[in-house]
């Protein structure tokens, strides 16, 4: 209880430190009654950005906690399986579509569509690499997926700037990017953290059985292939929505779950909880380093990749150990 509610602390003295902080500095005394310039950049800008990075910080960290216990792997994220980088391509995808006013160019209005498409796909052939290739493989087929659809990015991205010099390239945004969000994407956003952290504690239990065995899942009348398909569904859509507006933000489920392991002991649901008030609280700092902390814009992914290396090493070294035990 009273580690909750540190943590609940830490995420309203972050939160406050993201609304003032930013490209332009926001008074403390002006949070409560903003007028003029600083109103409009409060209330239509910064306020729904730091919204949006906490939820999507609480919705990556949930996702990873998920897919750690459901794929029995440590070093399982959205990131890492390849379902980000999926999702990423098919966003760009439909961007070019448009730009070049090609044959289907209308689904670039429903690009999280399609990005939860592609990384419904991205994710599926790391699982099937997996079932080859063993726990550890799932990781190398999850670089690997990752390495495919960013290449195909990369060649994407690099005709449409030789073709339209004027247009800003993308690789910012591609590497995390949280910025002028607008309040449609964060109450669309609300309503998916709700329903994935809702149905991440009515189904904890479930989850901590087939993270054991499968056996003990079909125990209790639940078939546990669908049980996974249906997260990795839910994780998709959640994943290609996110990526659709903020690029590929990775690590941020891999960093959590294990910190929280480390805090609060427990199964799901105590994990689940726990991970997305730390996920909140880490992608709002992340946001504040980002957006000018250091007197320059840092693409969010850099900053999470750099907290995500020991804890990773970490996994890996334990991991190896213990296989040797």
């Amino acid at each position: 209880m009273w580690k909750g509610l540190g943590l609940l602390g830490s995420s309203a003295v972050i939160f406050f430190l993201a609304l003032v902080y930013g490209e332009v500095y926001i008074p403390p005394s002006l949070l409560l009654h903003p007028s003029g310039a600083y109103s409009y950049i409060l209330v239509q800008i910064r306020l729904p950005t730091v919204l949006a990075s906490a939820l999507v910080g609480s919705a990556l960290a949930l996702s990873g906690a998920v897919m750690q216990l459901l794929l029995r792997n440590p070093l399982m994220d959205p990131y890492i399986s390849g379902t980000a980088s999926g999702g990423a391509f098919g966003a760009v995808l439909t961007y070019y579509l448009l730009a070049f006013n090609l044959p289907f160019a209308w689904i670039a209005y429903v690009s999280p569509l399609v990005a939860f498409l592609f990384s419904m796909l991205s994710t599926s052939i790391t699982l099937l690499i997996g079932r080859k290739t063993g726990v550890y493989g799932v990781v190398i087929g999850g670089v690997v997926v990752s390495y495919v659809f960013s290449s195909l990015i990369s060649i994407l991205l690099t005709y449409l700037q030789e073709r339209f010099p004027q247009v800003p390239p993308l690789n910012f945004w591609l590497l995390g990017e949280i910025e002028v969000v607008g309040w449609t994407n964060v109450a669309i956003l609300s309503l998916l953290v709700v329903v994935l952290g809702v149905l991440g504690i009515y189904t904890s239990r479930m989850i901590d059985l087939a993270s054991i065995s499968d056996e003990l899942t079909l125990s209790k009348d639940v078939d546990p292939n669908r049980f996974r398909t249906a997260w990795i569904l839910l994780i998709s859509l959640v994943t290609g929505f996110i990526v659709s507006f903020a690029g590929i933000i990775g690590f941020v489920g891999i960093i959590v779950p294990h910190l929280v392991r480390r805090l609060v002991p427990g199964g799901a649901s105590q994990l689940i909880p726990y991970s997305m008030m730390l996920g909140s609280t880490i992608m709002m700092s992340s946001e504040i380093i980002s957006n000018g902390a250091l007197g320059f814009k840092i693409p969010l992914t850099a900053i999470t990749s750099i907290l995500a290396s020991p804890v990773m090493i970490y996994v890996l070294v334990k991991g190896i150990a213990n296989t040797g035990n």
